[in-house]
C-alpha cells in the first residue's frame, strides 16, 4: 500500500496519494491547491496517477483538480457530475466500487456538509477518506439543521459501523480512527 499525505493551502486541506505498491498505481484524494511536491513524489517513486477522487464540491478540495488532469491524465471520480466546474468521468453513488491497482474500495453517502458527499472505504487495508464529513473530534459544518441531521445520520450509519481500527484520513486536521471517533467525538456521545 502507498499512502502519502500533503497539507496544502492556507486552510490546511489534506490531500492524499493512495495506491497499490504492487502496481504502483495511485489516486489523488481531494486536491485544492497544486503543489510541485505532488508530481515530484510521483516521479521520484515511479508512480502512475490513474484516478482523482473528489469527496465533495468545495473549492478547497477541487481547485487544483484541472492541474492534476493536465499533468497526469487520470480518471476523475466524484458523487456529482461537475464538482468545482470539473466534468468528472465517473459519478459514484452509495455502495459503488472504486479500485486502485489491486486494492478495491467502495463509496458511502456522507452528505450533509454539502448536498452530495462520498467517503471512500478500503476494507482490505482499513482506510477511510472522509473529506469534510467527519474530522478528529468534530464534523463538517452544515447550512441548516436538516443538513446537520442528515450528516450525523449518514456518519452513524455508514462510518461508525466500521471496525474500531479503521484509520480515518480527513479533509482538515489530523488522522484518527473509527474507535476514537465513536467513543470520544462529542457529536456522537
Amino acid at each position: 500500500m502507498i499512502l502519502k499525505h500533503f497539507r496544502l493551502n492556507p486552510i490546511e486541506v489534506n490531500t492524499f496519494l493512495f495506491g497499490c505498491s504492487e502496481t504502483k498505481e495511485v489516486m489523488i484524494v481531494d486536491l485544492g491547491e497544486w503543489d510541485e511536491r505532488i508530481p515530484n513524489y510521483v516521479n521520484e517513486h515511479g508512480l502512475t496517477v490513474t484516478k482523482i477522487f473528489i469527496t465533495h464540491d468545495h473549492g478547497d478540495h477541487t481547485d487544483a483538480v484541472q492541474d492534476a488532469i493536465d499533468a497526469f491524465h487520470p480518471e476523475t471520480i466524484s458523487g456529482t457530475e461537475a464538482p468545482g466546474g470539473i466534468q468528472v468521468d465517473e459519478v459514484v453513488g452509495h455502495g459503488d466500487t472504486v479500485t486502485i491497482g489491486n486494492i478495491e474500495g467502495y463509496t458511502v453517502d456522507t452528505s450533509g456538509h454539502t448536498p452530495v458527499a462520498r467517503s471512500l472505504i478500503f476494507p482490505k487495508v482499513g482506510i477511510v477518506f472522509t473529506g469534510d464529513a467527519l474530522f478528529s473530534g468534530s464534523v463538517g459544518g452544515t447550512k441548516s439543521p436538516e443538513n446537520f441531521d442528515l450528516q450525523i445520520s449518514n456518519i452513524k450509519k455508514n462510518l461508525l459501523t466500521l471496525p474500531d481500527d479503521y484509520e480515518l484520513y480527513v479533509g482538515h486536521g489530523p488522522a484518527t480512527t473509527i474507535g476514537i471517533e465513536r467513543t470520544s467525538n462529542p457529536f456522537f456521545n
